[in-house]
């Protein structure tokens, strides 16, 4: 095997290239993930003023007091962060492995030629003997070197990227804010914004 042919070819491959492209790429899609969280947060979870989008539900329950036994029906007002009530959209790159395999078969092979060929003549010149013999050769060389070089390179790039559950400190948050409102009023809360306006809500009703 010639290993001057052989680290020609691994000396031209981009190595540094072709190993940190990939990770400088898995950085920056961790990157947008990160970023898309962040815009998931502040446009779904925030309204306009930064309050948090809260859910309100509404509902009848009887209440019943030494005055009125049979008790008389209130109504209920109950919130929850919309954030505690939806899917948050965090994925994180768990593994990035960049393989690459490079196979060089190189083969010389030789052939070499030899053909000898040698005629005989004979004559009636001289008068002294009766035959005269004349002798002629031919001999022919021949080589021919034949170089055969086998080049196979296989380069992969895998990324696994899976959906990581709340951030613990906007978990903390949720969890704090869900304690505070989640409990029974008979007053209407302060912050019951729709969380889908009139418009868009027609956007999404399929037309007839």
């Amino acid at each position: 095997m010639n290993h001057e042919i052989i680290g020609g070819i691994v000396n031209a491959l981009p190595i540094e290239t072709m190993v940190a492209a990939p990770l400088v790429a898995t950085i920056k899609a961790q990157s947008e993930m990160s970023l898309s969280l962040a815009h998931f947060v502040q446009d779904v979870g925030l309204d306009e003023q930064g309050n948090m989008r809260m859910v309100t539900l509404k509902y009848e329950e009887t209440v019943t007091s030494k005055e009125n036994p049979e008790g008389q029906q209130q109504t209920r007002y109950i919130q929850a962060p919309f954030l505690a009530m939806t899917g948050i959209p965090n994925l994180a790159v768990e593994t990035a492995d960049v393989a690459f395999e490079l196979e060089v078969n190189t083969a010389e092979d030789d052939t070499t030629k030899n053909q000898d060929n040698a005629t005989v003549d004979t004559e009636y010149k001289s008068w002294w003997s009766p035959v005269t013999a004349k002798f002629t050769g031919n001999v022919t060389h021949s080589s021919d070197q034949t170089r055969h070089t086998d080049t196979r390179a296989k380069y992969s790039f895998n990324v696994t990227a899976r959906k990581q559950g709340t951030p613990e400190a906007l978990m903390r948050i949720i969890d704090a804010v869900t304690n505070a409102v989640a409990v029974p009023s008979a007053q209407k809360p302060a912050l019951d914004a729709p969380l889908i306006d009139s418009g868009d809500a027609d956007k999404t009703t399929p037309s007839n």
